[in-house]
């Protein structure tokens, strides 16, 4: 079926009118004007890494996946369902050893993680928080809290 030329003139001129505002509408909601703060989970873990000396060169470090060792109550972590043990492997469809994102997600940000528990890979997704308070300070603990909830002040 072929489209009259007034037909098709109304809709290249309503696409010239509609996709610029639709356009701007998408990128004014996915930038704000007070920059957000690295995102949180919630989770201490830890690193580590196998280090292969070489005779007559600089040693080669093997990191390995971070394991969950504390999950905070109330967090972003513990809301998604991650637990202690798990292993975190892969975010955002990128694998955290061998091709880590370039960038750390900002509180806010929804996450897919995989991890692995017991020898299976279980998807989680976590909306990141934010750290409360924003830094580390000598006696201070830090919580991290779900985005929408008041800081405590304290």
């Amino acid at each position: 079926m072929r489209l009259s030329p007034s037909v098709s003139t109304l809709a290249a001129a309503l696409a010239v009118l509609v996709l610029p505002a639709a356009l701007a509408a998408q990128s004014a909601g996915s930038t704000s004007s007070a920059p957000r703060p690295p995102g949180c989970r919630g989770t201490t873990v830890e690193n580590s890494s196998l280090t292969l000396s070489r005779p007559n060169a600089d040693p080669v470090e093997f990191p390995s996946y971070a394991v969950i060792e504390t999950v905070q109550p109330g967090s972003p972590a513990e809301l998604g369902g991650m637990k202690r043990d798990d292993i975190i492997v892969v975010q955002n469809g990128r694998d955290l050893v061998g091709s880590p994102p370039a960038q750390p997600p900002l509180a806010g940000d929804t996450v897919q993680y995989i991890v692995r528990r017991n020898d299976v890979e279980v998807p989680v997704t976590v909306v990141l928080g934010y750290w409360d308070p924003p830094q580390q300070a000598p006696g201070v603990t830090r919580v991290c809290r779900r985005m929408g909830s008041a800081p405590t002040g304290g």
